[in-house]
């Protein structure tokens, strides 16, 4: 009995641990992509010579990682795809997530009507009089302080203009003074102005902040002192600077913090492209010594705290965030002094450096002037490795090696200024900032209080930053699901896997009785096993995953039926109850083991060379497979043996109760005899399979496998001014129109298969207003052209836009180089004062006299679309911006267009900049202003991807058919047993693929399209799911040709080889089993075929037509290779002899 107390105490805390890990099921089970709506983005890293991909590619998730969620509270998974690429991927926010987001944006936006920004400002001031007035009126907002501010910003605008105009020729010191000093006081009445309002900027800049308490070791006391969060010290700052719009700011903020408790990814994909983009450049830069640069010091912070860090006017010195203030204090008393801002510059004075508070958060002072500072501006260079040490008096370190490059280049900056502080920066954030001991080239040390979690932290960044530039600056491949494909492809799921449970329980309580009952109460168990351990593990639920839990339903039955027919065995050979249960578990467990180890072999290396998604199908199927064993080897038979011990003393089941069915189930075929036959028709349909599978060629390959191209459709809106929007079905036959009409082989034809999503839809989750329609055809041209072509009178094509100069060669473009913090200085407009430091060494094209004007969104959107296509999507990497020169929002007439490489400036080599700033920046502006467009953007697949994706399918089938042929030579200790499972699962296969493409030339042909349509067909592509299908029909076929060479493994006992009447009789012993498994997990194939949703159709049709192909070649192919005439011949040789 106590062996039964600890059996039982373990699965009530097996499955209660697991009923604790999943509810609230809402929030515990996590949905991936294909159900909940999401992108993944494949990024390309570039290897260097003697580079391990793992350690640099696990190196650079960790700081990207760093870099888009820091406190780990996204859903972002990011993996390693291959030898040199990175697979990201995020879910879509649900309705809660959005309607909680507008709250807060509609509130934040109240706050930006007023906002007062430098662009507002100084096109409110070359404004005439009339209308500069009526402007202000706007921007006061009825705020009698910033109106009078409003008003002196405008008299010291104008006596600045009079005061210039009155510099003449320039010989005339005294009037250069003068208007030098004018043009100081507007720059001081300007921003005056700008720190009135508690702008929509200052709150984003706020709410962006992390909101996690902060901790430090004191080292007076000993003891871990909490700071404030990042957040809190950012808001307290602001609510001194605006006491008045305290409650304002608590009534934001209640709004956020409701918005964010239920966000877990973020809200755009390009969000996330723009976090990725430039992530993990590692520079050095000398620190400004305090007091080393005289007044310059005083007017740098005043400007900081003004306008902000990067608007600070200086090409000599910039300000850079330090990342964590906890590693710049020692103690609670520091904490304290810096609790009060205007401690901050002297605390860091004391140690060295120049730090000026701002928002909330630290800004130290670097030289950012040739021989002061280390970045990709001054060559390709890295550092080879970084690793913990510790210093001369035994204290922990940080080690780091450069590489040959980054040596020399290190020794010219460290040289000249040992006895300098030497910050470490990492995507321009401040990690640590260490005295120069002596000059760095090869290997340097870095010092420091550093606990051992600190440590590993710069370590991190170092090595991390050594992959600088080697993220491509883009996806090169986009593979999106909307959200409203998610909701479907859920429904249909669930409704399936409910379907399945319910059919094979009422199939094994009606046929197996009290054994049945027990059996639905194990897969019932096992339901909860598996979501119980997914949720511990944190793992998403695929839609192949969930095919995989339908799929665990059926098989889960297999280890049920083994059992309970080993126990009618045992039965009708007159052993008791105890007995049977005892044998019946005994003989089955080699042939459960083994089936199950098989199909884990196919989750393995579905995990390591799937995507997301199929990784998501592998894990699912994996823990069903532990679950599985699990609940049919402890649960069933505990719940079994407590019954037997409660008084059961008799087991009924259906063949018992009606011997007729028991002659039925138990045949006596000599199924060797066909071996002929069966090999015929093998040979028949396997080369008629293969003929298919020639003749379609390509075609059956789906976008993974074959490239493709991706069209993002927006319609203009309707006559009353409200978007105009389609259902999903109503696009989709507008495509399919496209392609009828049109050959087998032209690219157009293609679209008869294209995957139509609706982007942000309505409630419905199938109407919206944006759609993306995703092809295998390859012609970019064709397909954007046939389309727009068909929605012609749903898209706004935009007229082409004519501005003075537009036409002329590159030599006369209005393209200038930014040279001077002052706008109007590079193009000759004196009185354009906008601040453009950040864009110096950059390009400035002027798009004069706009025709016809468009709006400031318009204009925006234009130049985003035409620089995200393929042909200008390297220069997204740079930073861009429009300044309205004449005009509005609304209307722009004249406007100036920004945009500054980190890689090229104008300073460093003007050729080299002229070549691939000025240049390609003038031709981008051109296709995308001076060219009718349409709301119509293409994407189109790598081909680089696609190769990608077929040598990871290769690598899976291989290393598949390999571990699964080793472990079956293992354990049944010969290869003959394992060249028949191999050649069976190749035939399944084959057979399998060859009657995909039957389907797609059925579903083509006109004289069977309608009936192939009737019967759900389609045109099916092989994919990633369709691969899972395949290796799932390889590791099942495999399960039941185990069974039966498991049962000829121990009829034949101790002879060396199986007989003929040997493989027959095991064949027919184990042919209920086979006729029970393989019509319960068909029945569940079925199931997912009618109902799973199109998503899931492909995959159900492979693995129900694999486990009929399966059930026949365990009979027909691998126990004919089973059989060896050797025996017969010794005994032929006896009776001879």
């Amino acid at each position: 009995m106590r062996k039964y107390l600890w059996t039982l105490i373990l699965v009530v805390a097996v499955i209660g641990l697991c009923a604790w890990n999943i509810y609230p099921p809402q929030k515990q089970l996590r949905l991936g992509k294909d159900l909940r709506g999401g992108v993944s983005l494949i990024y390309s890293v570039q290897l260097r010579s003697g580079d391990s991909p793992t350690d640099i590619i696990s190196q650079m998730i960790t700081v990207l990682k760093r870099r888009v969620d820091p406190d780990g509270l996204m859903e972002i998974t990011m993996v390693q795809q291959g030898q040199d690429r990175i697979e990201i991927t995020m879910p879509l926010p649900g309705d809660e997530v959005k309607k909680a987001r507008k709250a807060f944006e509609d509130r934040v936006a109240e706050l930006g009507r007023g906002a007062l920004t430098e662009d507002r400002l100084e096109r409110a001031m070359r404004m005439p009089p009339a209308d500069r007035d009526a402007q202000m009126a706007v921007l006061d907002v009825g705020n009698a302080k910033r109106r009078e501010l409003l008003r002196r910003a405008a008299a010291a605008y104008d006596e600045m203009l009079v005061r210039k105009a009155n510099v003449g020729d320039g010989s005339d010191v005294a009037k250069l003074a003068a208007a030098a000093e004018a043009e100081d006081l507007y720059d001081q009445a300007k921003a005056a102005v700008l720190a009135t309002a508690l702008s929509a900027e200052d709150v984003r800049r706020l709410v962006e902040m992390s909101d996690v308490p902060r901790r430090i070791l004191d080292d007076a006391t000993g003891d871990t002192v909490e700071l404030p969060s990042e957040r809190a010290s950012a808001l307290r700052r602001l609510e001194e600077r605006h006491p008045e719009a305290s409650a304002e700011l608590e009534e934001i903020l209640g709004l956020y913090r409701v918005y964010e408790r239920q966000r877990t990814t973020l809200d755009d994909p390009q969000d996330l492209i723009r976090m990725l983009r430039g992530a993990g450049v590692l520079t050095f830069r000398i620190t400004v010594d305090p007091g080393s640069i005289g007044a310059e010091e005083d007017r740098l912070r005043r400007e900081l705290q003004s306008v902000g860090p990067r608007n600070v006017k200086s090409t000599d010195y910039h300000w850079y965030k330090l990342n964590k203030i906890e590693g710049w204090v020692n103690s609670k008393r520091d904490v304290d002094f810096l609790a009060d801002d205007r401690n901050a510059p002297e605390y860091f004075r004391s140690r060295g450096y120049i730090v000026e508070p701002y928002g909330g958060e630290y800004f130290m002072l670097c030289w950012d002037t040739r021989g002061t500072r280390l970045t990709p501006m001054e060559g390709r260079w890295g550092v080879a490795k970084a690793y913990p040490g510790s210093d001369r008096f035994g204290r922990p370190a940080i080690n780091f090696a450069m590489d040959p490059s980054g040596s020399r280049l290190l020794g010219e900056l460290t040289g000249p200024n040992v006895g300098k502080r030497m910050a470490v920066l990492l995507d321009d954030q401040v990690y640590t900032a260490p005295t120069l001991q002596s000059q760095i080239s090869a290997s340097g040390e870095i010092t420091g209080e550093f606990t051992p979690k600190e440590i590993q932290y710069i370590v991190q960044v170092l090595a991390g930053g050594s992959l600088q530039a080697r993220l491509s600056s883009d996806p090169i491949a986009i593979n999106a699901v909307g959200p409203d494909l998610g909701i479907d492809n859920l429904r249909a799921g669930v409704q399936a896997a409910l379907w399945s449970i319910l059919i094979v329980a009422g199939f094994m309580i009606l046929y197996y009785f009290r054994c049945g009952a027990i059996a639905v109460v194990a897969l019932v168990a096992n339901a909860m096993c598996i979501m119980g351990a997914m949720a511990l593990s944190k793992a998403a639920f695929t839609m192949p995953g969930i095919a995989g839990v339908i799929l665990t339903f059926g098989m889960a039955v297999d280890s049920s039926v083994l059992i309970y027919e080993r126990m009618r065995e045992e039965t009708l050979r007159g052993a008791d109850l105890k007995t049977s249960v005892r044998l019946g578990f005994d003989k089955a467990l080699s042939a459960i083991v083994d089936g199950n180890v098989t199909n884990l072999i196919v989750c393995v290396v579905l995990y390591y060379t799937g995507t997301p998604e199929i990784r998501g199908f592998a894990i699912t199927m994996g823990i069903g497979v532990v679950s599985t064993l699990f609940a049919s080897l402890v649960i069933c038979r505990l719940i079994i043996d407590l019954m037997v011990l409660a008084g059961w003393r008799r087991a009924s089941m259906l063949p018992l109760a009606i011997p007729a069915l028991q002659s039925a189930i138990t045949p006596t075929i000599r199924w060797l005899r066909y071996r002929y036959v069966f090999f015929v028709i093998s040979a028949i349909y396997v080369g008629l399979g293969l003929g298919m599978v020639f003749y379609q060629g390509a075609k059956m390959l789906d976008n993974e496998f074959r490239g493709g191209t991706q069209v993002t459709l927006q319609f203009k809106p309707g006559a009353d001014g409200t978007p105009h929007r389609l259902t999903r079905r109503e696009v989709e036959d507008r495509v399919l129109a496209i392609a009828q009409g049109h050959a087998p082989d032209s690219e157009l034809n293609q679209l008869k298969t294209a995957e139509i999503i609706p982007i942000d839809p309505q409630s419905d989750g199938v109407t919206s207003d944006k759609f993306l329609i995703k092809t295998v055809a390859t012609e970019a041209d064709t397909v954007v052209g046939a389309v727009v072509d068909k929605f012609k009178d749903l898209l706004e094509v935009k007229p082409a836009l004519e501005f003075t100069n537009s036409q002329v060669d590159l030599r006369r473009a209005p393209a200038y180089p930014i040279e001077k913090p002052a706008l109007g200085a590079n193009i000759d407009r004196p009185g354009v004062r906008n601040d453009v430091t950040q864009y110096l060494g950059g390009v400035a094209i002027v798009l004069d006299k706009l025709n016809p004007a468009p709006t400031l969104d318009g204009l925006r959107g234009r130049l985003r679309i035409t620089r995200e296509s393929s042909q200008y999507s390297d220069t997204l990497i740079r930073n861009y911006d429009i300044i309205v020169l004449d005009g509005n929002d609304q209307e722009v007439r004249s406007a100036v267009l920004l945009v500054r490489d980190e890689s090229f400036s104008f300073f460093d080599n003007e050729s080299s900049w002229d070549r691939n700033v000025r240049e390609r920046e003038w031709s981008l502006v051109q296709d995308a202003l001076t060219r009718a467009t349409t709301p119509a953007s293409v994407h189109n697949f790598s081909p680089t991807i696609a190769k990608a994706f077929q040598a990871q399918a290769i690598a899976a089938t291989m290393l598949s058919f390999f571990f699964i042929g080793v472990y079956i030579w293992v354990r049944f200790k010969t290869p003959r047993y394992s060249i028949a499972a191999v050649v069976a699962l190749v035939h399944d296969v084959l057979t399998v693929v060859g009657l995909l493409a039957l389907c797609e030339i059925l579903y083509d042909h006109p004289a069977t399209s309608g009936i192939a349509r009737s019967i759900g067909l389609l045109p099916f592509k092989i994919d990633l799911n369709t691969l899972a299908a395949l290796l799932t029909i390889a590791g099942y076929s495999l399960n039941d040709t185990v069974v039966i060479m498991d049962r000829i493994r121990e009829n034949k006992g101790k002879l060396k080889h199986a007989s003929e009447s040997i493989v027959n009789e095991s064949i027919n012993q184990t042919f209920s089993r086979t006729i029970i498994t393989g019509g319960t997990t068909l029945a569940s194939c079925f199931i997912l075929f009618a109902i799973g949703g199109e998503g899931m159709r492909a995959f159900a049709f492979a693995l129900g037509a694999g486990l009929i192909v399966g059930t026949y070649s365990s009979v027909a192919v691998a126990a004919p290779i089973v059989w060896s005439t050797k025996i017969e011949e010794e005994l032929r040789a006896g009776g001879a002899a």
